[in-house]
């Protein structure tokens, strides 16, 4: 008896009885709602000054802030179902749940602002502890135990991720209906309500449309029916049960299909994707150390770089904590065989869909560990002895206090690396320097500052640290030719087409500087080439347009401009360009029509005004041309060329001194033809 009693510590009792015993959730309930308060709370306070945080830029760039078009209008989410997670069906994720809760997040708090998307994270992690707490206490972990592993869980630094980054929500709500659906399962099992089961089936339901991992729940399922439940065999009753998770898997296998593609082609399963990406069995081998490095990142949590990467000393101590897994799993005799083996395979099938994609630039991300390592807590949680978490014993509980404080702090101060894309690509420098992607994406938030000087150095740290990395090269080639360097440019643009021979971009840029150049031949040879390899390139169109413009070949520049703007109707250069053709032409009315419509499209288009200003000063509409220029010149207060035009005007009117005025303005800009202007103009009638 008193073997048997030490092995039914942590688990059902197998007895007589066919059902299930386990924790009933409803005695108990004001203990039970008060220390659900506290794993409610005390998660959300930890995660409150995530409000304040932006974006990384790291995906959630792609996923929200460029979306926004997409995200803003409810109408499109029936779309959701029928697109990948990145809404241009050209990815392997789909999250049609997380796009509708993005949704969601833009109609609360409007498309400006990031507090709604932290917000929502933040609740969904304060539910989860709570599903979480109710889970471990109907697996019979003592209260104490269960509130105060809960919370640690929660406040761990390996899951900081999970919730401060916003592309994580996709694994926030598997998370959640993954564990609110086990939670029903074990109610029907212990109390044989049917209604629990579609509660279960539904929320499985649910969880499939958050992430691809939760396919293999009902796996997981059936091997909680036979390692907890006390029937012998598998009851038939329970054969029209298992129809539901066919029916839910072949529905969303239909609209994931419809929408990115079959799940189990063959190339993908060869691992065969066409770029460096591995997808299938050959991502899972190249993922293996990924089973104990996020072993040791949950145990050893104070080395956690925002994007990881493969660690040999890592590698090591994951493989010693794996055996001591190992150890412990036959020494311990207080829990059976079955159960531990539960837990590990938890973690285990829960693990490996995350592992069926290796981007070659990321070796793995710390929030797909979320759901998975929840077995590693199972497994630990049964080895603990009962009568150490006894009302009486309050010396061991104060030990776990002690951690979840010091977990807390270190999450809390670990946080505000994702405050915004410079902490967040500087942190994972610190913690993990071989990041190529850091110093690019790195690179890429200095471009949009005009820091060149230290673009050109993290673009150049990631090439040295990924010799083949074709963007880096492509980008640094664009800094390059900013700065006029277009001998480097071509450079770049050379190897990064002989790293990729497929790269668009690159030969769109290269044709650009080629451009700059005045080797007119070379840039339509690169421009036609990038169409050739992307024809739904817009940009590709409006610069062959912009080349032919050049080289005065009118009609095939109003060809593709009209091109570019059939696909991609917001396409203001691509207006303003056609427009400026038409007026090389002459026919002002063409260009003007142009030139309002991509003013209307981008109101600050000082370029637009000026332009326009011109074509209605050679129709004779001098007023209108006036208000052109003086607000191309709001907008553009040293805009030499529009101060130069508002002087013509002026002086065509017979306004000298205004005129002279302009002219000594646009002098002072450095514009060359207001010198001569006022040489010819205001030399003559002594005003100067």
């Amino acid at each position: 008896m008193k073997k048997t009693n030490k092995k039914s510590q942590h688990r059902p009792l197998k007895k007589k009885s066919p059902e299930v015993k386990a924790f009933d959730v409803s005695k108990n309930r004001r203990e039970i709602i008060f220390f659900v308060i506290i794993v409610f709370c005390l998660p959300v306070l930890l995660y409150l000054q995530t409000l304040k945080f932006g974006y990384t830029h790291f995906d959630d760039d792609h996923l929200i802030s460029n979306n926004i078009s997409f995200l803003k209008d409810f109408h499109n989410a029936p779309k959701a179902f029928l697109t990948d997670a990145f809404t241009d069906r050209d990815s392997h994720f789909y999250r049609p749940l997380q796009t509708i809760s993005y949704m969601t997040d833009i109609h609360l708090s409007g498309e400006n602002s990031t507090w709604m998307y932290h917000l929502t994270n933040i609740l969904l992690l304060g539910l989860i502890a709570c599903v979480l707490f109710l889970l471990l206490r109907k697996f019979l972990i003592p209260i104490r135990l269960a509130l105060l592993s809960t919370l640690v869980y929660c406040a761990h630094p390996l899951f900081i991720s999970s919730i401060a980054w916003l592309p994580a929500r996709g694994d926030l709500q598997l998370m959640f209906f993954s564990l609110l659906s086990f939670l029903f399962f074990t109610e029907f099992l212990q109390k044989k309500k049917i209604i629990y089961f579609f509660l279960h089936w539904a929320t499985f339901t649910i969880a499939l449309f958050c992430k691809e991992t939760a396919i293999f729940l009902p796996l997981l399922f059936i091997i909680y029916y036979f390692t907890f439940s006390s029937e012998k065999r598998f009851e038939k009753k329970y054969f029209l049960h298992l129809s539901l998770y066919a029916v839910s898997g072949i529905y969303w296998f239909w609209l994931r299909s419809m929408a990115i593609g079959d799940l189990f082609n063959r190339n993908e399963i060869l691992g065969v994707t066409g770029n460096d990406d591995l997808i299938g069995l050959t991502a899972v081998l190249s993922n293996l150390r990924t089973i104990p490095e996020s072993l040791v990142n949950f145990f050893i949590p104070f080395d956690i770089a925002p994007i990881p990467g493969f660690s040999v000393f890592k590698t090591i101590i994951g493989i010693g904590i794996i055996a001591l897994i190992g150890i412990l799993f036959y020494k311990n005799k207080e829990t059976s065989g079955k159960e531990k083996l539960f837990c590990l395979l938890w973690f285990l099938l829960l693990l490996i869909p995350t592992m069926l994609f290796k981007n070659n630039l990321i070796d793995y991300l710390h929030h797909r560990f979320f759901l998975p390592l929840i077995g590693i807590l199972l497994f630990m949680l049964f080895l603990f002895p009962k009568k150490w978490f006894e009302k009486g014993d309050i010396k061991r509980s104060w030990i776990i206090v002690a951690v979840f404080l010091v977990l807390a702090s270190f999450t809390f101060v670990k946080s505000r690396a994702y405050s915004n894309p410079i902490a967040f690509y500087k942190s994972t420098i610190f913690h993990n320097s071989n990041s190529a992607l850091a110093y690019y994406n790195l690179g890429i938030e200095y471009n949009a500052q005009g820091a060149y000087d230290k673009v050109i150095d993290y673009y150049t740290k990631a090439i040295e640290l990924k010799p083949d990395y074709a963007t880096a090269y492509n980008n640094r080639g664009y800094v390059y030719n900013l700065q006029g360097y277009f001998d480097k440019a071509i450079a770049d643009y050379n190897t990064a087409i002989e790293s990729n021979p497929d790269y668009a971009l690159a030969y769109n840029n290269r044709g650009v500087t080629y451009n700059n150049q005045g080797l007119y031949n070379k840039a339509l040879n690169d421009f036609t080439k990038a169409i050739e390899l992307f024809p739904d390139d817009a940009s590709a169109y409006n610069n062959r347009g912009a080349t032919y413009g050049r080289q005065g070949i009118y009609d095939k520049a109003i060809i593709d401009y009209t091109k570019a703007i059939e696909l991609k109707p917001d396409y203001a250069a691509a207006y303003h360009n056609r427009g400026m053709t038409y007026a090389h032409q002459g026919l002002n009315e063409k260009a003007i029509a142009d030139y309002n419509k991509a003013i209307e499209i981008k109101p600050d288009f000082t370029q637009a005004y000026n332009n326009r200003g011109m074509a209605y000063g050679n129709e004779g509409l001098y007023d209108k041309a006036i208000n052109d220029f003086t607000k191309a010149i709001e907008l553009k207060p040293d805009y030499a060329e529009a101060y130069n035009n508002h002087g013509m005007v002026n002086n065509r009117q017979g306004l000298s001194d205004k005129a002279c005025q302009d002219f000594n303005k646009a002098e002072e800009f450095g514009s060359e033809d207001a010198k001569k202007n006022i040489t010819e103009f205001c030399t003559r009638t002594k005003i100067r």
